[in-house]
């Protein structure tokens, strides 16, 4: 029995590292000199979100070789990934259904700085923004970026930016008519 509470003790300090510290403040983007160090940062975080008794299935590590969008530690890109399923997403309503899609439950992604995980959150939003099916829900709380199918209800998200402690990522206002330009 103490050994099951000292492993869940160095659990959690392990995922409140990843959720409380970057190697640059808040607002401060990375150099983009070097590529990124790739971690299990993003585990820790599905760990606690397990721990937490969410519905989390089918959890994929994503590895440099492996990642759909080629991010992994490339410079400025995220240092840690992983995606899961959502047992409360209806696959059969989801267009992108391929194993890992972020449409049928959510992807974990942790960069080295706040600043660069909201700019990720930024520009998957740009590249959404006509597409509904890609308007998946973004919360940041610090490097970690935790994207969310758009097919999850609102208290299903609500529960996960609970659980992680995050705030919605910001959302940029739509252009303007460019007929007013």
């Amino acid at each position: 029995m103490a050994c099951v509470v000292a492993l869940a003790v160095v659990a959690s300090a392990a995922v409140l590292g990843v959720l409380s510290a970057d190697e640059h403040p808040p607002g401060q983007p990375g150099d983009g000199a070097a590529p990124a160090r790739v971690t299990n940062a993003a585990q820790d975080v599905l760990r606690r979100i397990q721990q937490a008794g969410l519905p989390v299935e089918r959890a994929t590590v994503h590895t440099p070789d492996s990642d759909p969008d080629h991010l992994l530690g490339e410079p400025d890109g995220y240092h840690s990934k992983v995606s899961f399923e959502d047992g409360r997403v209806d696959g059969g309503l989801v267009s992108d259904n391929d194993p890992g899609s972020v449409a049928l439950g959510g992807v974990i992604e942790v960069f080295s700085t706040h600043a660069d995980a909201e700019a990720r959150a930024r520009q998957l939003q740009r590249t959404a923004a006509d597409i509904p099916t890609r308007a998946e829900r973004g919360y940041l709380v610090r490097g970690v970026l935790l994207r969310l199918s758009p097919y999850l209800d609102e208290r299903a998200a609500e529960q996960y930016r609970q659980v992680l402690g995050a705030r919605p990522a910001p959302t940029d206002p739509p252009p303007g008519d460019v007929r007013d330009a």
